[in-house]
């Protein structure tokens, strides 16, 4: 699987360092047990720019919210898809086993935000989501 170093969690050192390396215009601390990574991420040549924050601890799933520009819901739509509570972004299906603390964020998580921030931009023009995935009805 893509980004994965064993069957340990990798420490948040090592994982601010690939974030780092691979996105060395962002920002990425570590404070405590918590990693905190800023930066632009630009789905395709035709998208927005998005200003993305992923926060980690270990053990816990990344929280991932987009700071700028703000997440639209369209007229007629009552909810972002693919969301939890204040925007966070749902990359995966908890508990699926697609994403552990053995795998890199910076070939992981951050990839997937990429790909959910398209899928956005689609919804927004179609109104409807082809990212995939499982999510309430309610959501679409």
């Amino acid at each position: 699987m893509a980004g994965k170093i064993g069957n340990k969690f990798i420490n948040l050192t090592l994982q601010a360092h690939h974030l780092k390396m691979k996105f060395p215009e962002s920002t990425v601390r570590v404070k405590r047990s918590c990693l905190r990574w800023e930066g632009v991420l630009l789905p395709t040549p035709l998208s927005d720019l998005y200003t993305v924050r992923v926060t980690y601890k270990l053990k816990k799933s990344p929280r991932v919210n987009i700071l700028k520009p703000e997440l639209l819901i369209p007229e007629g739509k009552s909810l972002l898809p693919h969301t939890y509570s204040e925007k966070r972004l749902c990359l995966y299906f908890p508990g699926s086993k697609d994403w552990s603390g053995n795998m890199l964020l910076s070939k992981t998580i951050i990839p997937w935000i990429s790909e959910w921030l398209y899928f956005y931009e689609l919804w927004l023009v179609t109104g409807e989501w082809y990212g995939g995935g499982i999510h309430p009805k309610k959501h679409l």
